[in-house]
């Protein structure tokens, strides 16, 4: 099997043509994530983990907030410069505006991103189809996501050589290394917000659900039938809704927080990768926006 990002482009591209109506956002992630995998390579994963590896019994196990910025800058440069070849015009020349600034500056977002870790959102990125949005910087929110995602996925992908940690793309359930008494709503390795939840038949299990992290991708477990934003557990305030057009996604709200995260359900797509799978859904994002309800934690494109 590839890199994460391989798979991640690899199934971009196989969605293409079975949703055609989310096919400019998944043109662009998979030459995002081109631009990632080089940032990746990049990444001096195991010292970095020793830098920001928090200490023993303590969670989230890394403390990203002290990710060192001065090894940050001149990756973040030439990311910029590569992602000022992509998407819309309005991508393109933030990416510009940034790329004529100081060095200080320009890791600016960054910064921020890495003060404001453990909030809900680092701000809403631009989608690739051009729509504004309200936040203010939210287009730089953009690239200090898109950069750090790759980042922060190299270290926790080094941890699990330490069995500490596992990602969907490379693993298959891989549960074990998990805290048995973890039932959070954010991830126990990065203390990032979900993106995704996850079902799948264990032997263990049926119906086994977990969330998945929207930056560095771990999988941990959380209860059935409950919110991961609010922690509401009533089903009658717990409503489902999904689409014949991609019947294995689904949107999973709560009424009492207004909140919604949509569900991959690998038991009807064995193939799906989840961060992509729920971004190719597009149209359940717009039925959730119609009902007032937010996303517990946008993907990476801010939808």
């Amino acid at each position: 099997m590839g890199s994460i990002w391989s798979v991640r482009r690899a199934r971009a591209t196989h969605l293409l043509d079975r949703t055609p109506h989310a096919s400019e956002i998944l043109t662009f992630y998979a030459g995002l994530t081109e631009v990632q995998e080089r940032v990746a390579a990049q990444v001096p994963a195991a010292e970095w983990l020793a830098l920001i590896r928090s200490p023993e019994s303590d969670s989230p196990w890394l403390r990203v907030d002290t990710l060192p910025l001065d090894g940050l800058a001149l990756p973040f440069r030439e990311f910029l410069s590569r992602v000022a070849d992509l998407g819309t015009e309005q991508i393109r020349e933030g990416a510009r505006t940034l790329l004529s600034g100081d060095d200080d500056g320009r890791i600016d977002p960054l910064r921020n991103a890495l003060s404001s870790w453990r909030e809900p959102e680092l701000g809403r990125g631009p989608n690739p189809e051009g729509e504004e949005v309200e936040e203010v910087e939210s287009l730089f929110g953009f690239y200090a996501r898109a950069f750090l995602d790759p980042v922060i996925t190299s270290i926790a992908q080094a941890t699990s050589t330490h069995d500490i940690a596992s990602t969907p793309e490379t693993a298959t359930a891989q549960t074990s290394a998990l805290p048995n008494d973890w039932t959070r709503n954010s991830c126990y390795v990065c203390g990032g917000q979900p993106q995704v939840a996850v079902l799948r038949d264990l032997s263990e299990s049926i119906g086994h659900r977990s969330l998945t992290c929207s930056m560095c991708a771990t999988e941990w477990r959380f209860q059935r039938l409950t919110c991961p934003h609010c922690g509401e557990t009533e089903a009658g305030k717990l409503p489902v809704h999904t689409a014949e057009s991609i019947a294995h996604v689904r949107v999973d709200a709560c009424t009492t927080c207004s909140r919604y995260i949509k569900t991959v359900d690998l038991r009807k797509q064995g193939n799906a990768v989840p961060l992509v799978d729920e971004m190719a859904a597009v149209e359940l994002d717009l039925w959730a926006q119609e009902q007032g309800l937010t996303k517990v934690r946008t993907n990476v494109l801010g939808l």
